[in-house]
């Protein structure tokens, strides 16, 4: 989600998250590690052709025994991508054990391998769970039942914000944040604006905590945007929250 307009909790798609979570209960697991969206897609893109491509178990059973092939050197980057997918597919500990050990090495392979092995520990951990468990996972991952979030605070246009702005929303946001079993990573502020890397549980009701958070700061003096940027996909670089603010800005003065 990456939005100025902070997503609508209140329609049918969140009330059936919402029911699946209820039901879930303790076996609901918030994958931690932050990966690519992009590199989400593509691996799951591979491993459903491969799996729709046919003989998926001789496919298995020659992954197994090439499984070493992943530290050898002279193997192509995507034979290697190829046996990864393969292998998160293995329900071995063995398996699970040398895609993890693959996937501490600094390769060009780091993320391709993060996502492999978030894919076997699922498989295993639904075994020795006996029972089906709910596994999200996000470009930004989380922490335990907490999903992370980037967060842009915007100053009104024409309005360089202070350091006592800058303290308000720290405070506010953290005051809010924390009463609804979140928790604040980072924070840095700008002229412009302010960024919050965080973690929410997963039912949290973005709309209503940042609104509040914003109508509160603006007590002071109405020094924010009521819109700001919110998304679970990545860190946006500055250039990347400039060219979003400066197109938004650019696209109100068109209206008149």
């Amino acid at each position: 989600m990456k939005t100025e307009h902070i997503e609508n909790q209140d329609d049918p798609k969140w009330e059936s998250v919402n029911e699946l979570l209820s039901k879930a209960g303790s076996q609901l697991n918030i994958l931690e590690e932050e990966i690519d969206v992009k590199v989400q897609h593509q691996y799951m893109k591979l491993l459903e052709e491969l799996i729709k491509g046919g003989d998926f178990k001789v496919k298995s059973k020659e992954a197994i025994a090439h499984a070493q092939d992943l530290f050898d050197e002279t193997i192509d980057e995507e034979e290697k991508k190829t046996l990864l997918a393969i292998l998160s597919t293995v329900n071995d500990i063995s398996i699970y054990r040398t895609i993890e050990t693959f996937q501490k090495k600094d390769t060009p392979l780091k993320a391709w391998a993060t996502v492999a092995l978030q894919q076997s520990r699922m498989l295993i951990q639904s075994t020795l769970l006996d029972e089906s468990a709910i596994f999200v996972s996000t470009g930004l991952g989380g922490h335990g039942t907490l999903l992370r979030y980037f967060c842009v605070y915007i100053a009104n246009e024409g309005i360089t914000l202070q350091p006592f702005q800058w303290d308000i929303v720290k405070k506010e946001t953290e005051l809010v944040i924390v009463k609804n079993q979140g928790e604040i990573e980072q924070s840095d502020h700008y002229d412009k604006y302010i960024t919050f890397t965080l973690l929410l549980p997963f039912e949290a009701n973005l709309k209503d905590i940042f609104y509040s958070i914003i109508e509160e700061c603006n007590t002071y003096g109405n020094f924010l945007r009521e819109n700001m940027i919110i998304t679970n996909v990545k860190k946006l670089s500055i250039d990347e929250i400039d060219e979003f603010i400066d197109s938004k800005t650019k696209g109100a003065k068109r209206k008149y």
